[in-house]
Parts: C-alpha cells; structure tokens; sequence
C-alpha cells in the first residue's frame, strides 16, 4: 500500500531501515488520512456513544463536537465554536438551539454584549461527556500499552508533528 513509500512497520521495527529516502508529502498524506480517521472510527466504536441520560436517541456527531468544545472552555459564544469548528455560524447556532431543547446546553446572555449568548454545559452533558471521555482513554489506554516501546516512543514523536499539522492547516484556514 502507500505506506511502503514511506517504510514498512516491519522494515522499521524489525531494526532495518530499507528505504534511505525522505518521505514525501503525497505519501505522508496517504497513509496520514486514512490511518487518523481510522484511530477516530475505532476509539468512537470502541468506546461507544456519548449518552446522556434520559435521552431518546444518541447525539449526533457535529452536536457532541459543540458540546465538546463548551466543555474545553465554557462561556464560549456560538461566533467563537462556528470558527473553531470552521461551520457557518447558523449552522452552530441551528445546533445550539437544539441542544439548549434537549437540555443539554445552557445560552446565557452575555452582560457585556446583550448580541451575544454564552454557552455552558448542563450537569447532565457534562457528566455524559465525562464518561465518555474516560471510556474513551482506557481504550486508548489498552491499546498504547500493547504498542512496543519503539512505536510508543515514535507515536510521542509523531503528536508534535500533527500538532505543528493542525497550526499549518490553521492559517491555510485564514488565508482563504
């Protein structure tokens, strides 16, 4: 497949290098996109919905992204989550108001600023997003302690560069 372009985890981990080339940027994000979004699926599958109690139905993914980053900093507007998430800001304020209906989401008037509401968790989501979160890590957990000290050590390597990624990608973001 495309990660033979860049190495093999046997060529690697099995203490021989075979190929003496720089990867480049077609095959890294060959193997990145699949490899990232298939850690997201399996973690998500893994450790199950985020589910609140007394609900009818499991959140959908773009509400648990919203609730995910009130939970990072509470009191953010719906302004601050559309651009951080990169949606239109009625499409995050569409899912606000569906979240504030189930209960979830509390939208308060910001005293500064009567245009802008301010986003906090009810105890409900917070409690729902905790458990997940932690069902979530022990998966992750279980699976990182399965990993050799090798690939553990270049998976630590490996966050510094995606998060220098997501900065890049970030002001590709701003430019446009």
């Amino acid at each position: 497949m495309y990660l033979r372009q860049i190495y093999s985890a046997a060529e690697v981990y099995g203490g021989r290098m075979v190929t003496s080339t720089a990867p480049t940027s077609d095959a890294v994000s060959e193997t990145l996109m699949p490899a990232v979004g298939a850690v997201r699926r399996l973690l998500r599958r893994l450790a199950g919905p985020v589910v609140m109690s007394g609900a009818s139905r499991e959140i959908s993914t773009s509400q648990r992204e919203v609730l995910m980053m009130v939970s990072k900093r509470a009191g953010r507007s719906v302004a601050d989550i559309a651009d951080e998430l990169g949606l239109a800001p009625n499409s995050v304020s569409t899912i606000v108001t569906q979240l504030v209906g189930a209960g979830l989401l509390v939208r308060e008037t910001d005293p500064q600023d009567r245009r802008v509401g301010r986003l906090t968790l009810t105890p409900r989501a917070q409690e729902a997003l905790d458990s997940a979160r932690a069902r979530r890590r022990g998966v992750l957990h279980e699976a990182l302690d399965r990993l050799t000290p090798r690939q553990l050590a270049d998976l630590a390597a490996g966050i510094d560069a995606l998060e220098a990624l997501a900065e890049e990608l970030r002001h590709l973001e701003r430019a446009r």
